[in-house]
């Protein structure tokens, strides 16, 4: 008897533990992020907005969009020119981006202004998950108010995500700068295709970090920005400011943009959009003829040899300094 007895309460005691790990584990808070040291560091305004490569080799993720916005799939590899500082240079490689594993990090606003638009930004987000990750992609859920809180670590779990979406509270005020600027860092030395997609009303309040800032740190890490900004008017808000024309510089200058829609089904259509323009993507690489290593910018054009299109690129690169 007393041995039975020993071990019907060594497995309930087993049983508890578990229990009470699992517990833990599910209750578990978000985890805070702190902004890394030395994010002071800066290079002015107009030079924040370009990448910095360590070598002659640069690469050039590239969007090419006809007038009415629909992505360019078919361009030839003679349709393409580069230059840089005028120069025409010869390009040694044209990729689809297509054909490389996606890198994701999903940053959702939750401080108070989005608050009567909050759930329906959280069932977008996770549609979007739902419908752009493959196999062998990996995503990471960050949300932000004053703070920036990572929900879930880059993964290809769609369960995760979704869990790591929900049960979210708007309040507190828009760190967007600094949100963005930790993503980038998160993504930097992940391989394949890096983007940040910001699902915002692009109002920054209280970042510590500045906006040329994190334009240097997502160009630094290769990255491209993509905002989507409901401008969706509720019956609970009084007043409806506009979009931060930041933002959308912030977008633009790393190549990205930002999709503002003003309805519930114009956000899954954006998100649509941006699900067919990432994997309309072309990654334009050359060797530099400027031999130079002086660590100056060099301003980058991209040209497509078809009437009637818009490219979008990154505007430059520093030049390695060894």
């Amino acid at each position: 008897m007393t041995g039975r007895f020993i071990k019907r309460y060594a497995r309930l005691a087993v049983g508890l533990l578990v229990g009470l790990l699992w517990a833990g584990n599910a209750a578990a808070p978000a985890q805070m992020l702190p902004l890394p040291p030395e994010t002071g560091r800066g290079r002015g305004a107009d030079q924040a907005a370009d990448v910095v490569v360590r070598s002659d080799y640069v690469t050039v993720l590239t969007a090419v969009n006809s007038a009415t916005g629909a992505p360019i799939e078919n361009l030839g590899d003679s349709e393409f020119e580069i230059y840089e500082d005028g120069q025409l240079q010869a390009i040694a490689r044209i990729g689809r981006q297509a054909d490389q594993p996606l890198r994701l990090a999903m940053l959702l606003d939750i401080s108070a202004s989005v608050r009567n638009r909050l759930k329906f930004q959280q069932e977008a987000a996770l549609d979007f998950f739902r419908r752009i990750l493959r196999p062998e992609d990996r995503a990471a859920f960050y949300a932000f108010n004053h703070d920036v809180y990572l929900r879930q670590d880059l993964t290809a779990s769609l369960p995760a995500l979704e869990a790591a979406g929900r049960g979210l509270d708007a309040r507190g005020a828009t760190a967007l700068y600094d949100a963005i600027f930790i993503a980038a860092r998160r993504l930097e030395r992940e391989p394949g295709r890096r983007v940040i997609v910001v699902v915002s009303d692009g109002q920054n309040t209280v970042s510590r970090v500045t906006r040329e800032r994190a334009i240097e740190e997502v160009n630094r890490t290769d990255a491209i920005l993509f905002g989507i900004c409901p401008v969706i008017r509720t019956e609970y808000d009084d007043f409806l400011p506009p979009p931060d024309n930041d933002f959308e510089t912030l977008c633009r200058q790393t190549g990205g943009r930002v999709f503002m829609v003003t309805s519930l089904s114009e956000l899954a259509a954006g998100f649509a959009q941006l699900e067919t323009e990432l994997r309309a993507q072309y990654a334009l690489s050359y060797y530099s003829s400027n031999e130079a290593r002086d660590g100056k910018f060099r301003r980058i054009e991209v040209r497509v040899k078809r009437p009637g299109v818009i490219v979008r690129a990154r505007r430059g690169y520093y030049a390695p300094t060894q």
